[in-house]
Formats: C-alpha cells, sequence, structure tokens
C-alpha cells in the first residue's frame, strides 16, 4: 500500500483541489442560469414592446369607432384626443421595456459574476492544496 501519512497529506490536498472544481461547475451552473434569465428578460421586453404597441392601436380603432358611430368626424379636437393617448401610452410602453431591460443588465451582471466566482473557486482549491502538498513533498524528502 502505502505510508498513511502520505496517504493523508495526499488526500488531503485532492479534497482541496476537488473542492475547488466543485465550487467552479457550481459557479457555471449559476453563470448559466442567469444567461438564461437574461435571454428571457430579453424576450419578455419584447413581448411587452409589443402588447403595448397592440394594446394602443386597439384602443385607437376602439375610439376611431365610438366617434364614427356618434357621426363625429375627425378634427382637431379629436386628433389631440388620439396624440394625448398615444404619448401616455408611448410613455408607459418605454417605462416598462426599461424596468424589463434593467431585470436584463441585473441578470447579465450575476452572470459576470458568477463567471468571476469560478475561476476564483478553482484557484481557491488549488492555493489551499498547496500547504498539504508541501508538506508532502518534506515527508517525502526526509523519509531514508
Amino acid at each position: 500500500m502505502g505510508d498513511p501519512v502520505t496517504l493523508a497529506l495526499g488526500a488531503q490536498a485532492g479534497s482541496s483541489i476537488f473542492g475547488g472544481l466543485a465550487g467552479a461547475a457550481e459557479a457555471k451552473g449559476e453563470k448559466k442560469r442567469a444567461e438564461i434569465n437574461a435571454y428571457i428578460g430579453r424576450t419578455r421586453a419584447i413581448q411587452t414592446d409589443t402588447d403595448a404597441r397592440v394594446g394602443l392601436n386597439d384602443e385607437l380603432a376602439t375610439m376611431r369607432a365610438a366617434l364614427a358611430s356618434n357621426g363625429q368626424k375627425q378634427n382637431v379636437g379629436t386628433m389631440a384626443l388620439f396624440d394625448e393617448l398615444r404619448k401616455q401610452r408611448g410613455r408607459e410602453r418605454r417605462v416598462e421595456v426599461g424596468n424589463r431591460m434593467a431585470e436584463v443588465a441585473d441578470w447579465k451582471m450575476a452572470g459576470k459574476n458568477a463567471g468571476a466566482k469560478a475561476k476564483s473557486a478553482m484557484f481557491g482549491g488549488l492555493i489551499n492544496a498547496g500547504p498539504s502538498l508541501f508538506r508532502l513533498y518534506e515527508y517525502e524528502k526526509k523519509k531514508p
């Protein structure tokens, strides 16, 4: 077999290295989840924008139909009403899309942080294994 001290020091170094590998794998999983959530967020922002535009068109069509059913023709007053509605709904749409894109930015940042966390976990595992490897080297060097 092997010397128990050698095995113990080797196991200690190996556990540090494998701990670093496990931490790196976990952080890579976090990064992947963040990338997926950012993609979903962008999709939701696009859907929000599209829904708001369709909703505005429906509202304007309803108003036109209501005015036409009353026999009222379009004039400066009705156009001002339509313009004000467009302005208000456009502002609401921009705010909502902006909020969705802020979520996307948060997920992107989380992904970048997770990528850095993966690297630090890997290096941390190697650094933590260093003392055990040095002790193992010294022990093996002193053996007759």
